[in-house]
């Protein structure tokens, strides 16, 4: 438990990265960009010759090449952005970057399409190629997943149009969301005029006083009215470019593009989305128990982050750090030595600040092998467990660092694997060396999470099913998707909420409504939560030999399906049974939550 000693939250460094935008690195990197994009069309201008392994080889090397130097660029350019959403010469490079990255995107058109041209000459022929050289085998699944997805995309000019219009559609609404929510703000003090941002008002939430909570959730919704106009635009442009587009593109819904984006199957997700619905009852359980413990008939929305039980104190930063890493370093050496190398090197940008974008993302930098964290640090427990998570998407980055490109692009399921998992480490050295009186806090804490991963994340999927079922009709007004949301809320929250005291504006506040290339990035949370805690469950039984196997499951990611890679273990997705195997372990948690809670 934290001792009360001082840490700040720190800022990042990218200068290791690149000194700025006008230095001479960065705008060497930009100029390289283009010889290799122009080389990169030529190869695929050309038709595959006889024999095709030479060719394959040389395209996928620069391709592998280009993407490495585009991502580089483009992360240095948004975490520029994400701490300064009123920086304007980041925002110019970012659009100087998606413009003359342009190429990028219709170079894997052209490659999908040339490999399907290719197929339909030769049925079979270029893939048993690829397989029956070394060099090129380990690549067989990219080549056959590009196969599969260029019947899935339009032809080569429509996509090229596609992509060039998302500049300005539907990526640029999702810029205007992060831009007006990174700076709202609400007068919190008529007296003095003191305002607060979105961001702070949400922090309150975890405050242990009910009335400041109200207060700011109600100071909260009033923000979030105030722009609700420019915001719904976004969610509808954000939404109808989608629609529009996966249309085109064969797909019957937007979901089943997101469900192959996933590298999922349909009876997978299904299986995932009945075990959640299952489980509604119990953590309904959990939230009337606490709603006994705070003293209250029902929890409003704003209660289910109130603190319940004496608390675990705070946490200045450089505790936190020295929980991270020892915990890291006891499950295994290579995650110890990640965490620390990120706290040594300034990898995490912590502070709160007016400007900067709320919640919190780790961002990999390939060619530099490094990665960086934002957060928002306020001290709690929870602002611990979000470092922990996102280390471990640093650690899945770490451990993919020498992996090509394109074996580094793993799905949405298991991008969320290792940091659930980092998570989990915290979390149970956390209870473990609580003291008696400050366990029903640690639990609560953990719950609070599990809560907001199934159930609130499943309002948020039924929210956006149902938002893109009325999409094609027309746009929806601020008032219906207040009330499709608040819909949503009652559907999972049940009556273990107050229906009067939900949040009708939640479909403002989550920046993943507003990719419009990535719709459902809610589900794959559960998913990763649920996997996380059945590896979790492993790990106790395997002791030391799971960490070296948790490292190759995760070099694994890029390489194959998730249900291919969870089959490998022993495990099959498709079956509600699996996923009951990760719930009955939040089940556990929950018996122990009220009965503390019961004896309070």
């Amino acid at each position: 438990m934290p001792s009360g000693s001082s840490g700040a939250p720190p800022r990042w460094s990218l200068q290791e990265i690149y000194p700025g935008f006008d230095s001479r690195e960065y705008l060497a990197a930009v100029e390289a960009l283009g010889p290799l994009l122009d080389d990169l069309r030529t190869t695929l201008s050309s038709r595959i010759p006889t024999p095709a392994v030479p060719w394959l080889k040389r395209l996928l090397a620069l391709y592998n090449e280009v993407s490495d130097r585009y991502e580089e660029l483009f992360a240095f350019a948004y975490t520029q952005f994400s701490v300064n959403t009123r920086d304007e010469r980041a925002q110019k490079e970012m659009n100087r970057l998606e413009r003359a990255g342009l190429p990028l995107k219709s170079a894997k058109v052209q490659l999908r399409s040339a490999l399907l041209a290719a197929e339909r000459e030769a049925p079979g022929a270029l893939l048993q190629a690829a397989e029956s050289d070394p060099e090129l085998s380990e690549f067989r699944f990219f080549l056959a997943e590009q196969l599969a997805l260029a019947e899935k995309q339009m032809t080569p000019a429509e996509e090229n149009l596609a992509a060039d219009l998302s500049r300005s559609g539907g990526d640029a609404w999702g810029r205007l969301h992060e831009a007006v929510s990174s700076s709202l703000q609400a007068v919190w003090d008529e007296e003095s005029g003191e305002k607060k941002t979105a961001v702070e008002l949400r922090m309150l939430a975890f405050d242990p006083e009910r009335s400041i909570r109200a207060r700011a959730f109600e100071r909260e919704l009033e923000a979030w009215r105030s722009v609700e106009i420019p915001l719904a635009f976004a969610l509808n442009g954000v939404k109808g470019f989608s629609v529009t587009l996966n249309a085109r593109r064969s797909y019957a819904t937007t979901l089943d593009r997101s469900i192959v984006q996933s590298r999922i199957s349909r009876q997978s997700l299904d299986a995932l989305i009945g075990v959640m619905r299952e489980s509604l009852p119990q953590f309904r359980g959990y939230l009337r128990a606490k709603a006994r413990a705070l003293r209250v008939d029902r929890l409003a929305f704003y209660d289910l982050f109130a603190p319940v039980g004496p608390g675990t104190g705070a946490w200045p930063f450089d505790e936190a750090r020295k929980l991270i890493t020892d915990e890291f370093s006891s499950f295994s050496r290579g995650m110890g030595d990640l965490s620390r190398r990120a706290f040594a090197e300034k990898w995490i940008d912590a502070l709160s600040r007016e400007g900067k974008v709320g919640g919190a993302y780790c961002i990999s930098f390939p060619l530099s092998k490094a990665s960086r964290v934002l957060c928002n640090y306020n001290g709690t427990f929870d602002d611990l467990t979000t470092v922990a998570h996102e280390l471990g998407h640093a650690y899945h980055h770490e451990v993919l660092k020498e992996a090509p490109a394109v074996h580094r692009d793993y799905p949405m399921t298991l991008a969320e694997t290792a940091s659930i998992f980092a998570e989990n480490i915290i979390f149970t050295r956390a209870v473990d060396r609580a003291l008696p009186e400050q366990r029903i806090s640690i639990l609560d804490g953990y719950l609070q999470s599990a809560t907001q991963v199934i159930v609130d994340i499943l309002s948020r999927f039924l929210f956006e099913e149902a938002v893109l079922e009325r999409r094609p009709d027309g746009e929806l007004s601020p008032r219906e998707l207040c009330e499709l949301m608040v819909d949503a809320q009652k559907e999972t929250y049940g009556d273990a909420l107050d229906g009067e005291k939900l949040h009708p504006y939640m479909w403002a506040v989550k920046g993943h409504y507003y990719s419009q290339d990535l719709a459902f990035y809610n589900f794959p949370y559960a998913f990763g939560q649920l996997f996380g805690l059945a590896l979790f469950g492993l790990s106790r039984s395997e002791g030391e030999a799971f960490p070296e196997r948790y490292r190759r499951l995760l070099a694994q990611t890029g390489r194959t399906s998730a249900v291919e890679l969870t089959r490998g273990l022993g495990f099959d997705i498709e079956r509600p049974e699996f996923w009951r195997r990760g719930m009955a372990m939040i089940g556990e948690r929950i018996d122990q939550f009220a009965a503390l809670a019961e004896a309070t």
